[in-house]
């Protein structure tokens, strides 16, 4: 968790000095149900976070094209203790950032594939996008970047 804390500081430092608070570009959820991706995601190769544990980072584009989210997506083969982060980069500039946590209740987030969604936002055509993932589930953890996406 420390290091998570350190990995996000750059980014909400730099909100910070941007906007009132940072408080407002952030909040926390449950990690949602999964059902499938289909055009409008754009995600990167597959990372494993340990055995029968992976996941994925995606740019979810809506059909109008300016609005997007980023997504993590978890795949896991037993039920376990998550945490996770994804964030939300339009230009090159951080835009939001959700935390989605099981807490201390692995039943929360059971076998199979769920999903952590950054707030939906719109953008500026021809701007480029691009979530960035995180996941910590007991010692494991990893960070990494969905692919950039073009909106218009």
């Amino acid at each position: 968790m420390r290091k998570l804390l350190a990995l996000l500081a750059a980014p909400a430092l730099v909100l910070a000095t941007a906007t009132s608070s940072s408080a407002t570009n952030a909040d926390t959820t449950s990690w949602n149900g999964y059902s499938g991706t289909d055009s409008r995601w754009h995600c990167g190769a597959t990372v494993t976070i340990r055995q029968g544990f992976q996941a994925q980072s995606c740019v979810v584009k809506s059909s109008d094209g300016v609005t997007y989210q980023g997504a993590t997506i978890i795949s896991l083969a037993s039920a376990t203790r998550v945490y996770g982060v994804t964030e939300s980069y339009e230009a090159g500039t951080f835009t939001w950032l959700r935390n989605c946590s099981t807490g201390d209740h692995p039943e929360r987030r059971p076998t199979g594939r769920s999903v952590c969604y950054s707030k939906t936002r719109t953008g500026k055509k021809r701007h480029t996008v691009r979530a960035r993932s995180y996941i910590e589930a007991g010692a494991a953890e990893k960070l990494w970047w969905s692919p950039t996406v073009t909106l218009g």
